[in-house]
């Protein structure tokens, strides 16, 4: 008799909870999904980047495991308390609680097992289009099939069941403590209010203002320069931010009541006052829950956002930093060893060598004074190339060619800098360069890896005329720097005392036919020559003699770059992914609850204006404002704070990522979270409907 009981009412809820049993089955299938990925060696073998994808995602499952604990938690606590009068009835027939705790586990024991069974085979499905995806991105063939991994579905029982089990012995132990009293008016009960008194809830309100203020702009200050930034005010800053947010909600009921209260023609307007009436009450005895929605809220919006912006710069470091495939720079132009293994191991469309040199600062840098460049190249040697050798890399790169007068420049630099050069250009287009005034002629953003090989940032196009005079200047400050080098003892006189940080003075680009490969990368690497300085320093303390490596050249391939750009590019989508979908379905799965479970206490009121005249129509637009403004208010504080905080953060990327980028990513991110939340919106709207009008 039980079993039947408990298999009729595991049917009875899932019908009433469909969207928390939707919301179970898609978090199941996210986790069975992004723990295949984790553990397929296919994916893994892609990059030696990847290798490490399963412990991140190890990482991030412990978070969703603590969401997920929560909205199971949460929801079992509802359906409890809509029950209860139920089971109060059951112990007054005669029942023991034992037995009534033992129907309730055996129920949600079922309704769970159907939904780790039915997201499993969803799970699949979407590991499937994840790993073609995977796959997509790194250009390999994937055939897609049927599989189940056995570690991945022990890994995803172990999660789900784990948490299943600890809410349900919660349940139980409730259910056993709880007086037949309570159990019969349980469905009765609200949240408490926090603050009891109207001044000290505008108290609270005024204080949250203050403190989400105070956390923007902390935030600013850290972020405007982002070389300086303080890690411990960003923690200040992120704690201010989270208890602003809690202490709004606590406070937001009783400013609403008061602020509506002094305004009379609104309040007796048409519906308002049911609808008030209504929402206030919820909401003040939801405080802790609406501060904690909101939380997830902002965390959803803003690192989304970061994450798109972190794949931006990797996509834009690597159209701008590796331009060609196969980047190499030495100090004595001995490219023998490269040529060789390039000629056996690649089809070469096109090769050249050329020459940069190095000058004294011409003081370019104060163009980028208050922006993310500043500080970058300060009292450093300025990178110069040669017209022929200039035109040369952009014939390579299908470029036109440039023309110069023998008074004339042109900086070329990253698309993100060129518009404050272009400044500086306005304010003085005049430079002092080997005894000689150059007129800048332009400023140019193409890509020509202006990110450490061709100079940082920026490089300088002379006439060849000019070659010979940079040429002894460059000369002249290499003794100067080597003199003072000579009399360096340990590594931090050599940080102290050196001049300048030369580049490397000779460079040789490649394309190829094909990509290149990491082993490819790795094998030119070993090409590079090393020499060990040695110095004496404090080890243990203990003043010891010890060698530091210093390479005479690097080595840069697009290859080598690009599995590592997609390789960080997955693991930071799918995670950022992972998490906010995961949150978007717990807060709005949280939020349906709480107004379908109160659907039969507001069925009540409903009826009553049904008497009073209003018909169903009316009635479905009273509750649609209703619903829509609840579920507007947890958006509120994160949507205004967001937003802000998100072209803050973004001022740190801007040296790869333009602003446009960023407006795009705002409204990408935004337009995704309101898509997945308006269908759970939606979704309420009509069950909550059917509980009214008595539909099925």
């Amino acid at each position: 008799m039980l079993g039947k009981l408990s298999l009729r009412n595991a049917k009875r809820q899932a019908k009433d909870y469909i969207i928390y049993f939707i919301t179970v089955i898609i978090s199941v299938s996210l986790i069975f999904s992004f723990n295949s990925i984790a553990v397929s060696e296919d994916i893994n073998e892609l990059s030696s980047y990847m290798q490490g994808f399963s412990k991140y995602i190890t990482g991030i499952s412990i978070i969703i495991i603590l969401i997920m604990a929560w909205l199971i938690n949460y929801t079992m606590k509802f359906m409890l308390e809509k029950r209860s009068k139920e089971f109060g009835i059951y112990e007054i027939l005669g029942i023991e609680k034992k037995s009534i705790s033992n129907m309730f586990t055996l129920e949600n024991i079922i309704i769970g097992s159907v939904a780790f069974v039915i997201g499993i085979g969803v799970g699949t499905f979407l590991y499937q289009i994840f790993a073609t995806i995977i796959m997509k991105l790194f250009n390999q063939p994937y055939q897609i099939g049927i599989s189940f991994s056995l570690k991945a579905i022990e890994m995803t029982a172990i999660y789900f069941f784990g948490i299943f089990v600890l809410v349900l012995l919660n349940c139980r132990r409730k259910i056993n403590k709880t007086k037949v009293h309570d159990l019969l008016y349980a469905d009765k009960k609200n949240e408490n209010s926090i603050i009891k008194k109207s001044k000290g809830n505008i108290v609270i309100f005024i204080l949250s203002i203050i403190l989400l203020i105070g956390a923007l702009s902390l935030t600013n200050k850290e972020f405007k320069v982002p070389q300086n930034m303080n890690a411990g005010s960003i923690f200040i800053a992120i704690i201010m931010l989270i208890i602003g947010i809690y202490l709004f909600y606590i406070s937001i009921s009783s400013f609403i009541v008061k602020r509506y209260l002094d305004n009379k023609l609104k309040k007796y307007k048409k519906d308002n006052m049911f609808l008030f009436r209504n929402l206030t009450s919820k909401i003040n005895t939801m405080s802790i829950t609406m501060g904690t929605i909101a939380v997830m809220f902002t965390i959803i919006l803003i690192g989304g956002n970061v994450a798109l912006l972190l794949n931006n710069m990797l996509s834009n470091e690597l159209e701008m930093g590796y331009p060609y495939e196969i980047m190499i720079s030495t100090d004595d132009g001995d490219f023998t060893k490269f040529k060789q293994y390039i000629k056996e191991n690649a089809k070469i469309k096109d090769m050249y060598e050329y020459r940069i040199y190095n000058i004294g600062n011409l003081n370019i840098s104060k163009a980028f004074e208050g922006t993310v460049f500043e500080g970058t190249n300060e009292n450093e040697p300025e990178t110069v190339l040669g017209l022929t050798d200039y035109n040369r890399l952009r014939e390579i790169l299908g470029y036109e060619k440039i023309n110069l007068q023998e008074d004339e420049i042109i900086i070329h630099s990253l698309k993100t800098a060129e518009k404050m050069l272009g400044q500086f250009k306005q304010e003085s287009d005049i430079i002092t360069i080997a005894n000689k005034n150059m007129k800048i002629k332009g400023i140019k953003g193409e890509n020509l890896a202006q990110v450490g090989f061709n100079g940082y940032i920026y490089t300088i196009i002379v006439p060849d005329s000019l070659i010979p005079l940079i040429s002894e200047e460059e000369t002249k400050l290499r003794n100067q720097n080597n003199t003072e080098e000579g009399q360096i003892n340990n590594e931090q006189e050599y940080e102290e005392t050196h001049i300048y940080t030369f580049d490397y003075s000779y460079n040789l680009v490649v394309q190829t036919e094909e990509t290149t490969n990491e082993k490819f990368y790795n094998d030119l690497n070993e090409f590079i020559k090393r020499e060990h300085i040695p110095l004496t320093g404090e080890i243990n303390g203990k003043t010891e003699e010890y060698h530091m490596e210093m390479p005479h050249g690097s080595v840069m391939t697009k290859g080598e770059r690009t599995s590592q750009s997609k390789s960080f590019y997955t693991i930071i989508s799918f995670l950022a992914f992972y998490i906010a979908l995961i949150f978007v379905m717990a807060t709005a799965t949280l939020l349906a609850i709480q107004q379908l479970s109160d659907s039969e206490k507001y069925k009540y009121r409903y009826e009553l204006l049904k008497k009073l005249g209003i018909d169903e129509l009316q009635i479905n637009r009273i509750i649609f404002k209703q619903l829509f403004i609840y579920f507007a208010i947890p958006l509120l504080i994160p949507i205004i704070v967001s937003i802000p905080t998100i072209l803050i953060i973004g001022n740190m990327f801007t040296i790869a990522v333009t602003i446009e980028e960023i407006i795009r990513n705002i409204a990408i991110i935004f337009g995704m979270f309101m898509l997945v939340y308006g269908i759970y919106f939606i979704a309420t709207d009509i069950q909550f409907e059917r509980n009214i009008n008595g539909n099925t």
